[in-house]
């Protein structure tokens, strides 16, 4: 199947607002994202970069969307925004250096955990995309009401720029990486500090976290 990519202002800007956001909102989210990436110390833990810029994008998603009738969920651990019509949800997810490049083909920069595949299946399901290699069970059963189109903020810190992509993720592969689209909507590069190096690990499947609580014998 080809993806379909939206490149230029005009349509990307259209199909933002068919959407219900608009490009102005995803270049501030992924600015304080980045604001944030930068502000790190090496005195902090190695993973504290990654993740509190993941969870700035996460928080500036939803005060940019909240006001205007979306709702936040963190079930199970994945923290997402859903819109008013509770029929499209958005995750923030980092990428690879394809990430924002027309011509390539991104994937997600680390394996995904469970609730990221069930949204990956209930796409699949939602398009009938019987054409896809099968993507093992999702976690638990995906509840009737509630089959919703998840799109990705998809996120690549690069020198002198960051580069993301509003995109419907369709596909994951054996390593539980994203690996296929259905639609990609570039954002295109947003300018930073040309001496800006990404010099910090990212923390593997922020969004994805599942915790088991047992009590003591």
């Amino acid at each position: 199947m080809n993806t379909s990519v939206k490149l230029h202002p005009v349509e990307v800007s259209h199909r933002l607002e068919e959407l219900g956001i608009d490009r102005d909102t995803l270049v501030d989210v992924v600015r304080q994202g980045h604001h944030v990436f930068i502000s790190a110390s090496p005195n902090d833990p190695p993973l504290a970069p990654g993740f509190t810029a993941w969870a700035r994008m996460v928080r500036a998603l939803r005060e940019h969307l909240l006001p205007k009738g979306w709702t936040r969920s963190d079930e199970n651990n994945y923290s997402v925004v859903i819109s008013p019509n509770e029929e499209l949800v958005i995750a923030v997810a980092t990428g690879d250096e394809n990430t924002g490049d027309a011509n390539g083909s991104p994937t997600t920069k680390s394996s995904k955990g469970p609730s990221t595949v069930e949204a990956v299946v209930t796409n699949q399901q939602q398009l009938s995309l019987a054409f896809f290699p099968p993507i093992p069970a999702p976690a638990r059963p995906i509840e009737a009401g509630k089959e919703r189109m998840t799109w990705i903020l998809l996120v690549h810190r690069g020198v002198g720029e960051v580069r993301c992509e509003l995109s419907l993720p369709m596909s994951m592969g054996a390593d539980g990486r994203i690996d296929a689209w259905r639609e990609r909507i570039l954002i295109g590069a947003i300018p930073t500090d040309p001496d800006t190096i990404d010099i910090f690990p990212q923390p593997n499947d922020l969004p994805d976290i599942s915790i088991d609580i047992k009590r003591r014998a």
